[in-house]
Protein backbone atom coordinates (compact mmCIF):
# COMPACT_ATOMS: atom_id res chain seq x y z
CA UNK A 1 0.00 0.00 0.00
CA UNK A 2 1.26 3.35 -0.13
CA UNK A 3 3.46 4.89 1.68
CA UNK A 4 3.78 8.46 2.59
CA UNK A 5 2.27 11.30 1.21
CA UNK A 6 4.42 14.05 -1.05
CA UNK A 7 3.04 16.64 -3.74
CA UNK A 8 -0.54 17.60 -2.66
CA UNK A 9 -3.32 16.24 -5.07
CA UNK A 10 -5.13 19.42 -4.90
CA UNK A 11 -2.67 20.71 -7.04
CA UNK A 12 -3.91 18.29 -10.07
CA UNK A 13 -7.27 18.43 -8.81
CA UNK A 14 -6.92 22.37 -9.62
CA UNK A 15 -5.30 21.79 -12.71
CA UNK A 16 -7.21 18.96 -14.40
CA UNK A 17 -10.61 21.38 -12.90
CA UNK A 18 -14.03 20.75 -11.22
CA UNK A 19 -16.16 19.26 -14.25
CA UNK A 20 -14.51 15.87 -14.71
CA UNK A 21 -15.66 12.24 -13.55
CA UNK A 22 -12.55 12.55 -11.36
CA UNK A 23 -12.88 15.61 -9.85
CA UNK A 24 -16.61 16.74 -9.78
CA UNK A 25 -16.05 15.61 -5.95
CA UNK A 26 -13.30 17.70 -5.10
CA UNK A 27 -10.19 16.77 -4.26
CA UNK A 28 -11.11 13.30 -2.75
CA UNK A 29 -10.81 11.52 -6.47
CA UNK A 30 -7.24 12.20 -6.68
CA UNK A 31 -4.29 11.10 -5.00
CA UNK A 32 -0.66 11.37 -4.84
CA UNK A 33 1.35 8.73 -3.25
CA UNK A 34 5.49 9.29 -2.76
CA UNK A 35 6.09 5.82 -3.28
CA UNK A 36 3.94 2.63 -3.65
CA UNK A 37 4.33 -1.06 -4.55
CA UNK A 38 1.87 -0.53 -7.81
CA UNK A 39 -1.28 2.15 -8.23
CA UNK A 40 -3.18 -0.99 -10.20
CA UNK A 41 -2.94 -3.31 -7.42
CA UNK A 42 -3.62 -0.46 -5.15
CA UNK A 43 -7.01 0.33 -7.15
CA UNK A 44 -7.91 -3.09 -7.48
CA UNK A 45 -7.48 -3.79 -3.26
CA UNK A 46 -9.80 -1.14 -2.90
CA UNK A 47 -12.80 -2.24 -5.19
CA UNK A 48 -12.11 -5.84 -3.75
CA UNK A 49 -12.89 -4.38 -0.60
CA UNK A 50 -16.04 -2.78 -1.51
CA UNK A 51 -14.57 0.61 -3.12
CA UNK A 52 -16.26 2.87 -6.25
CA UNK A 53 -15.95 5.71 -8.08
CA UNK A 54 -14.20 7.61 -10.48
CA UNK A 55 -10.29 7.89 -9.08
CA UNK A 56 -6.63 8.86 -9.93
CA UNK A 57 -4.08 7.45 -7.66
CA UNK A 58 -0.57 8.81 -9.13
CA UNK A 59 3.04 8.63 -7.07
CA UNK A 60 6.71 9.17 -7.84
CA UNK A 61 8.06 5.81 -7.40
CA UNK A 62 6.47 2.05 -8.34
CA UNK A 63 8.20 -1.02 -6.77
CA UNK A 64 6.61 -3.86 -8.45
CA UNK A 65 5.13 -1.99 -11.36
CA UNK A 66 4.11 -4.45 -14.53
CA UNK A 67 3.24 -3.57 -17.95
CA UNK A 68 1.47 -5.62 -20.56
CA UNK A 69 2.01 -9.45 -20.99
CA UNK A 70 3.04 -9.18 -17.14
CA UNK A 71 6.88 -7.22 -17.95
CA UNK A 72 8.15 -5.61 -15.20
CA UNK A 73 7.93 -1.20 -15.31
CA UNK A 74 10.88 -0.12 -14.28
CA UNK A 75 11.14 3.79 -13.32
CA UNK A 76 13.38 5.73 -11.96
CA UNK A 77 12.26 7.93 -8.72
CA UNK A 78 10.75 11.13 -9.80
CA UNK A 79 11.55 10.64 -13.54
CA UNK A 80 8.00 9.34 -14.23
CA UNK A 81 4.34 10.18 -14.16
CA UNK A 82 2.80 7.14 -12.84
CA UNK A 83 -0.78 7.27 -12.56
CA UNK A 84 -4.03 4.68 -12.00
CA UNK A 85 -7.48 5.61 -12.76
CA UNK A 86 -10.68 3.96 -11.50
CA UNK A 87 -13.51 3.75 -14.30
CA UNK A 88 -16.88 2.02 -12.28
CA UNK A 89 -18.54 0.88 -15.71
CA UNK A 90 -21.34 -2.40 -16.64
CA UNK A 91 -19.65 -1.78 -20.69
CA UNK A 92 -20.30 -5.42 -22.23
CA UNK A 93 -16.74 -7.20 -21.48
CA UNK A 94 -16.60 -6.92 -25.73
CA UNK A 95 -15.88 -3.32 -25.48
CA UNK A 96 -13.64 -3.67 -22.62
CA UNK A 97 -10.26 -4.13 -24.75
CA UNK A 98 -10.83 0.05 -25.80
CA UNK A 99 -9.65 1.35 -22.88
CA UNK A 100 -6.24 0.70 -22.96
CA UNK A 101 -6.56 2.67 -26.49
CA UNK A 102 -8.03 5.40 -24.55
CA UNK A 103 -5.34 5.89 -22.69
CA UNK A 104 -2.89 5.72 -24.94
CA UNK A 105 -5.10 8.37 -27.52
CA UNK A 106 -4.73 10.68 -23.70
CA UNK A 107 -1.34 10.38 -23.82
CA UNK A 108 -1.28 11.50 -27.33
CA UNK A 109 -3.08 14.52 -26.36
CA UNK A 110 -1.30 15.85 -23.53
CA UNK A 111 1.96 15.23 -25.08
CA UNK A 112 0.73 17.99 -27.64
CA UNK A 113 -1.11 19.75 -25.32
CA UNK A 114 2.20 20.32 -23.26
CA UNK A 115 3.64 21.72 -26.66
CA UNK A 116 4.76 18.91 -28.87
CA UNK A 117 3.79 19.22 -33.20
CA UNK A 118 1.48 16.46 -33.68
CA UNK A 119 3.56 15.30 -36.70
CA UNK A 120 6.29 14.08 -33.92
CA UNK A 121 4.17 12.30 -31.67
CA UNK A 122 2.74 8.76 -33.42
CA UNK A 123 0.33 5.59 -32.46
CA UNK A 124 1.30 2.20 -32.57
CA UNK A 125 -1.43 -0.18 -32.20
CA UNK A 126 -2.59 -1.04 -29.32
CA UNK A 127 -1.23 1.63 -27.26
CA UNK A 128 2.42 2.22 -27.74
CA UNK A 129 3.09 5.96 -27.83
CA UNK A 130 6.22 7.17 -29.77
CA UNK A 131 7.84 10.50 -30.12
CA UNK A 132 10.37 11.41 -32.78
CA UNK A 133 10.91 8.09 -34.02
CA UNK A 134 12.75 8.69 -36.84
CA UNK A 135 15.56 10.83 -34.73
CA UNK A 136 17.86 9.82 -32.01
CA UNK A 137 16.48 10.35 -29.61
CA UNK A 138 12.95 9.23 -30.46
CA UNK A 139 11.29 6.00 -29.17
CA UNK A 140 8.28 4.78 -26.95
CA UNK A 141 7.25 7.06 -24.02
CA UNK A 142 4.73 5.14 -22.05
CA UNK A 143 3.50 1.66 -20.90
CA UNK A 144 -0.38 1.07 -20.59
CA UNK A 145 -1.81 -1.77 -18.72
CA UNK A 146 -6.03 -2.18 -18.12
CA UNK A 147 -7.13 -4.60 -16.03
CA UNK A 148 -11.12 -5.19 -15.31
CA UNK A 149 -11.59 -5.41 -11.36
CA UNK A 150 -15.07 -7.23 -10.03
CA UNK A 151 -16.03 -5.68 -6.43
CA UNK A 152 -19.14 -6.05 -4.29
CA UNK A 153 -19.90 -2.65 -6.23
CA UNK A 154 -19.88 -4.04 -9.27
CA UNK A 155 -17.26 -4.17 -12.52
CA UNK A 156 -14.56 -1.33 -12.24
CA UNK A 157 -11.89 -0.54 -14.98
CA UNK A 158 -8.53 0.04 -13.53
CA UNK A 159 -5.45 1.82 -16.17
CA UNK A 160 -2.20 2.32 -15.40
CA UNK A 161 0.00 4.59 -17.11
CA UNK A 162 3.71 4.96 -16.87
CA UNK A 163 5.06 8.14 -18.52
CA UNK A 164 8.81 8.53 -18.96
CA UNK A 165 8.53 12.31 -18.43
CA UNK A 166 12.44 13.73 -17.09
CA UNK A 167 14.40 10.17 -17.17
CA UNK A 168 17.85 10.40 -18.85
CA UNK A 169 19.38 8.37 -21.17
CA UNK A 170 20.91 6.26 -18.31
CA UNK A 171 17.20 5.74 -16.77
CA UNK A 172 15.55 4.23 -19.87
CA UNK A 173 14.40 0.62 -19.15
CA UNK A 174 14.85 -0.44 -22.67
CA UNK A 175 17.35 1.39 -25.80
CA UNK A 176 13.71 1.54 -27.54
CA UNK A 177 12.54 4.00 -24.66
CA UNK A 178 12.57 7.95 -24.65
CA UNK A 179 11.35 10.54 -22.44
CA UNK A 180 9.79 13.94 -23.06
CA UNK A 181 13.44 15.80 -21.85
CA UNK A 182 15.17 13.67 -23.95
CA UNK A 183 12.60 15.04 -26.94
CA UNK A 184 13.52 18.43 -25.87
CA UNK A 185 10.01 18.48 -24.76
CA UNK A 186 8.04 20.10 -21.86
CA UNK A 187 8.29 17.75 -18.78
CA UNK A 188 6.46 19.16 -15.85
CA UNK A 189 4.78 16.07 -14.34
CA UNK A 190 1.50 17.79 -12.55
CA UNK A 191 0.50 19.23 -15.84
CA UNK A 192 1.45 16.44 -17.70
CA UNK A 193 -1.02 14.00 -15.20
CA UNK A 194 -3.87 16.61 -15.36
CA UNK A 195 -3.70 16.99 -19.01
CA UNK A 196 -4.02 13.41 -19.23
CA UNK A 197 -6.94 13.13 -16.88
CA UNK A 198 -8.95 15.58 -18.75
CA UNK A 199 -8.17 13.91 -22.02
CA UNK A 200 -9.38 10.40 -20.39
CA UNK A 201 -12.79 12.05 -18.90
CA UNK A 202 -13.49 13.14 -22.71
CA UNK A 203 -12.51 10.29 -24.08
CA UNK A 204 -14.77 7.75 -21.75
CA UNK A 205 -17.47 9.93 -22.23
CA UNK A 206 -17.91 8.17 -25.53
CA UNK A 207 -16.50 4.71 -24.41
CA UNK A 208 -18.66 5.15 -21.49
CA UNK A 209 -22.00 5.91 -23.94
CA UNK A 210 -20.86 3.52 -27.08
CA UNK A 211 -18.09 1.08 -26.28
CA UNK A 212 -15.66 2.46 -28.34
CA UNK A 213 -13.95 5.08 -29.80
CA UNK A 214 -12.99 3.90 -32.88
CA UNK A 215 -12.91 7.05 -35.43
CA UNK A 216 -10.64 8.84 -33.13
CA UNK A 217 -8.57 5.79 -32.71
CA UNK A 218 -8.13 5.60 -36.25
CA UNK A 219 -7.07 9.20 -37.36
CA UNK A 220 -4.22 8.94 -34.87
CA UNK A 221 -2.56 5.08 -35.56
CA UNK A 222 0.23 5.29 -37.57
CA UNK A 223 0.15 1.12 -37.76
CA UNK A 224 -3.14 1.75 -39.96
CA UNK A 225 -1.21 1.88 -43.52
CA UNK A 226 2.02 1.01 -42.38
CA UNK A 227 4.42 -2.71 -43.44
CA UNK A 228 4.11 -4.61 -39.68
CA UNK A 229 5.53 -7.78 -38.22
CA UNK A 230 3.74 -9.19 -35.84
CA UNK A 231 4.88 -11.16 -33.12
CA UNK A 232 3.06 -13.73 -30.69
CA UNK A 233 3.43 -15.20 -27.34
CA UNK A 234 4.15 -18.83 -28.04
CA UNK A 235 1.81 -20.39 -25.52
CA UNK A 236 -1.21 -18.01 -26.64
CA UNK A 237 -1.15 -19.07 -30.39
CA UNK A 238 -1.23 -22.70 -29.95
CA UNK A 239 -0.17 -24.78 -33.36
CA UNK A 240 -0.51 -20.83 -35.52
CA UNK A 241 1.69 -19.16 -36.90
CA UNK A 242 4.36 -16.92 -34.19
CA UNK A 243 5.36 -14.18 -36.59
CA UNK A 244 3.04 -12.84 -39.16
CA UNK A 245 3.76 -9.79 -41.67
CA UNK A 246 2.07 -7.66 -43.88
CA UNK A 247 -0.02 -3.76 -43.76
CA UNK A 248 -2.05 -2.83 -41.34
CA UNK A 249 -4.89 -1.51 -42.75
CA UNK A 250 -7.99 -1.16 -39.83
CA UNK A 251 -9.13 -1.41 -36.41
CA UNK A 252 -11.65 -3.40 -35.82
CA UNK A 253 -15.05 -2.56 -34.07
CA UNK A 254 -13.17 -4.55 -30.80
CA UNK A 255 -10.56 -2.98 -31.26
CA UNK A 256 -8.01 -5.58 -33.16
CA UNK A 257 -5.69 -4.83 -35.14
CA UNK A 258 -6.52 -5.58 -39.00
CA UNK A 259 -3.73 -6.84 -41.27
CA UNK A 260 -3.83 -7.50 -44.87
CA UNK A 261 -1.12 -10.27 -45.75
CA UNK A 262 -0.99 -12.27 -49.73
CA UNK A 263 -4.19 -10.96 -50.04
CA UNK A 264 -6.04 -11.70 -46.86
CA UNK A 265 -7.01 -10.08 -43.64
CA UNK A 266 -7.32 -11.11 -40.66
CA UNK A 267 -7.52 -9.45 -37.12
CA UNK A 268 -5.53 -9.94 -34.12
CA UNK A 269 -6.44 -9.36 -30.61
CA UNK A 270 -2.96 -9.34 -29.03
CA UNK A 271 0.35 -8.72 -30.52
CA UNK A 272 3.94 -7.45 -30.23
CA UNK A 273 3.62 -4.83 -33.41
CA UNK A 274 6.71 -3.48 -35.09
CA UNK A 275 6.65 -1.31 -37.89
CA UNK A 276 9.25 -2.35 -40.57
CA UNK A 277 9.56 1.34 -42.05
CA UNK A 278 9.82 4.53 -40.34
CA UNK A 279 6.47 5.99 -39.60
CA UNK A 280 4.80 9.09 -40.98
Amino acid sequence: MPTSQTSPASVISGLVGPDTRFTRNGADGVSWVRSTGSTNADLAAAVRLGGTGFRVLVTDHQETGRGRFSRPWQDAPGTSALMSLLIPNDRPATDWGWLSMVAGLAVVRAVEEAGADPRRVTLKWPNDVLVDAEREHGGKLCGILSERVDGPAGPHAVIGIGLNVSMGSEDLPVPTATSLALCGLPHDRAHLVASIVRAVDDLLGEWLETGTVRDAYRERCDTIGSPVRLTFDPLTVGGGPRVVEGIGVDVAADGSIVVETQGRRQAFAAADVQHLRPVR
